[in-house]
């Protein structure tokens, strides 16, 4: 079999608990309804936090696949301990959006705690254990997963900048980023994360195009990385989850198969939180195995 021209890399969102504390800004009533509902579901299992165990879940199905992976945490996972807001420098979010639609300041969730009190909101304890793992790689995902194209190059800079003296503190140098709700670059103001990225020394940025405020205008795609002002802008193409249909996995493969013979990078998304199980995991990851793309 030749080996496809095609490479694939696989990209966890890595939240934890914050979705359930973060909706998305994109949300209508009854995505909150929903979104509420998961939320009280996540209380009533509280520990074994099921946040933590998709995390566990997918290392381990990636270790069993020698599978190389980079998980981007929200800033604040990398914490083992902390005492609430403030953190580092971090600014507050000050765009409306969140006290809109769920009525609330956007830390009234953070009183402090650690990994064993809010197991949900600190994996530092678990990177610390996989970070000299060769297949492994974590770069950011904010710091506590704000709608960052929504806010000034101010707050912008001291969310990013937080998030990095977070994995600082657990022994990670920041190479890669992934924005929350992929809300990466917008039309008014399209530098204005990747100006603080190369501030913070970041180097690696996974986006889908531009959007206008809340207005999606972006789009999935396979291609090569581009080199723009001294970033690698990765495209993303598609994503699975652990609670994905059987079709949805099968289509996943399916678009893999279709593209393997393009010379480009085929950005493949997951969230941890989701992966209860490693079921779905095991059959993406069997499948770039057999097909040689692993």
């Amino acid at each position: 079999m030749n080996k496809p021209k095609l490479k694939v890399v696989i990209l966890v969102y890595t939240e934890a608990d914050f979705y359930y504390l973060i909706p998305s800004p994109h949300f209508k009533k009854l995505d909150l309804a929903k979104w509420y509902l998961n939320g009280l579901r996540g209380r009533i299992y509280r520990y074994p936090n099921p946040s933590r165990k998709g995390f566990i879940n997918l290392t381990e199905s990636f270790k069993k696949h020698n599978q190389k992976a980079l998980f981007c945490l929200v800033g604040h996972l990398f914490l083992k301990e902390c005492k609430g807001f403030p953190h580092f420098n971090e600014s507050k979010p000050e765009h409306s959006w969140y006290n809109n639609k769920i009525g609330k300041d956007w830390y009234s969730w953070d009183k402090g705690g650690n990994f064993k009190t809010r197991p949900g909101l600190y994996l530092g304890d678990l990177v610390e254990k996989e970070k000299n793992n060769p297949l492994f790689e974590f770069g950011l995902h904010a710091f506590s997963h704000e709608a960052l194209t929504l806010e000034s190059r101010k707050v912008v800079d001291s969310i990013i900048s937080s998030g990095v003296k977070a994995a600082k503190s657990v022994g990670i140098t920041i190479k890669s980023f992934a924005a929350p709700f992929e809300l990466t670059e917008d039309i008014s103001d399209p530098d204005n994360i990747y100006s603080s990225l190369r501030k913070n020394k970041i180097k690696r940025v996974f986006y889908a195009g531009q959007d206008d405020s809340l207005i999606i205008k972006r789009h999935l795609s396979v291609s090569k990385p581009i080199k723009d002002n001294g970033l690698e802008k990765i495209r993303i193409s598609n994503s699975f989850e652990g609670t994905s249909s059987k079709k949805k996995i099968v289509d996943v493969m399916k678009d893999i198969q279709k593209n393997k013979d393009k010379d480009a990078l085929y950005c493949l998304i997951t969230h941890d939180f989701t992966h209860k199980n490693n079921k779905n995991a095991e059959k993406i990851l069997g499948f770039l195995k057999r097909e040689g793309f692993s």
